[in-house]
């Protein structure tokens, strides 16, 4: 298995933008780029090309369509780093549905706090579906007992729908994108309500202004699906740039965040972006013979963001990289809000 290459065959569409996500994803579909999915041990166990993720969205959204939703209709997605998840969300936007993505983790609480934020997510966005992958479907099931869901299931329990054949009707820059909800830092998540003219229009300012997305670039990121600069920031913008991305799931970085250096190292990426505890946690758990082995000189674009920027862990993290080749003027701060899609600045 190989990932998907950095160079491509397609231009970068620089004029005349998408104006729905929809839209980009059927021009991404034309090239070599895509997703590719990295394991807690650093193996590559999923590759998704645009042109597959395309494919595979749409065949999902007839069999989301069957199930007699009306468009506009909120689907939960229980967001882990996987490739079902993109697949979904996809095919939601294909089949008129609004995803709704969800957090992927348990909270210090353990189980019954987790199944509660679920539950009242659920009933705060009204979705009358819920996918969760396989570990966290017994959770998303109890918290929907009380809800009144046409379906929920598993990724295969949607796959053996019966196929439908019906037209997928094209998607209109006023409706609705997704639903993005809030960190909740300082009260309850609250969901935002995002059309594809806003979110198309801050992809353009974050491909073009903000980080300046050019061919030969390479993404790579930890950050997770369900959060604003995950989802946005290292998903949307990439496939509307038409570049490769390489994914290691939340939970890999924390246990072993020398992974995602390792992998920005090996596969040359230009572009990463996390906030500032992740840079502070990596230079705290690297070793200084690692960092020999690893050449980030690729890396030009360093984002920071998502917290409070403290320069003190930048500067210990440039000095322990220093000896790969990072430079610490790859460093961007940035700021947003899911309330404005993502970027305000950078």
């Amino acid at each position: 298995m190989e990932p998907t290459p950095t160079a491509n065959n397609m231009p970068v569409r620089n004029e005349n933008f998408f104006s729905t996500l929809t839209e980009a994803l059927d021009y991404a579909a034309q090239g070599q780029t895509g997703f590719n999915f990295y394991s807690g041990g650093g193996k590559l166990f999923a590759v998704l090309p645009y042109e597959k993720l395309q494919k595979e969205a749409q065949a999902l959204a007839q069999k989301l369509i069957n199930l007699g939703v009306n468009r506009g209709s909120r689907m939960a997605l229980v967001a882990d780093t996987h490739p079902n998840f993109v697949r979904f969300f996809f095919a939601c936007q294909y089949a008129g549905l609004i995803p709704v993505p969800l957090p992927a983790h348990l909270q210090l609480g353990g189980r019954k706090p987790y199944i509660a934020q679920l539950e009242r997510l659920l009933s705060d966005c009204q979705a009358e579906l819920a996918m969760a992958p396989h570990d966290f479907l017994p959770f998303l099931t109890e918290a929907a007992s009380g809800l009144n869901l046409r379906f929920l299931g598993s990724p295969q329990d949607f796959d053996d729908l019966a196929e439908g054949d019906r037209t997928l009707h094209s998607t209109d820059p006023t409706e609705l994108a997704y639903l993005q909800y809030t960190s909740g830092s300082t009260r309850f998540p609250r969901g935002v309500m995002i059309t594809h003219k806003e979110v198309m229009s801050n992809l353009w300012a974050i491909i073009k202004h903000g980080v300046k997305i050019r061919p030969g670039d390479r993404a790579v990121s930890w950050l997770p699906f369900y959060h604003d600069m995950g989802l946005v920031g290292l998903l949307l913008a990439p496939m509307a740039a038409q570049i490769s991305v390489d994914y290691l799931s939340t939970r890999d970085f924390a246990m072993r965040p020398h992974l995602w250096v390792k992998l920005i190292s090996e596969n040359k990426a230009t572009l990463s972006i996390s906030p500032c505890f992740g840079y502070e946690l990596t230079a705290r758990c690297l070793k200084p013979d690692e960092v020999q082995t690893y050449d980030l000189r690729a890396w030009r674009f360093a984002g920071v963001g998502a917290e409070m920027i403290r320069e003190e862990p930048l500067r210990h993290f440039a000095y322990m990289l220093e000896p790969s080749g990072f430079d610490a003027r790859a460093f961007i701060p940035s700021y947003g809000m899911a309330e404005c899609s993502l970027a305000v600045s950078f």
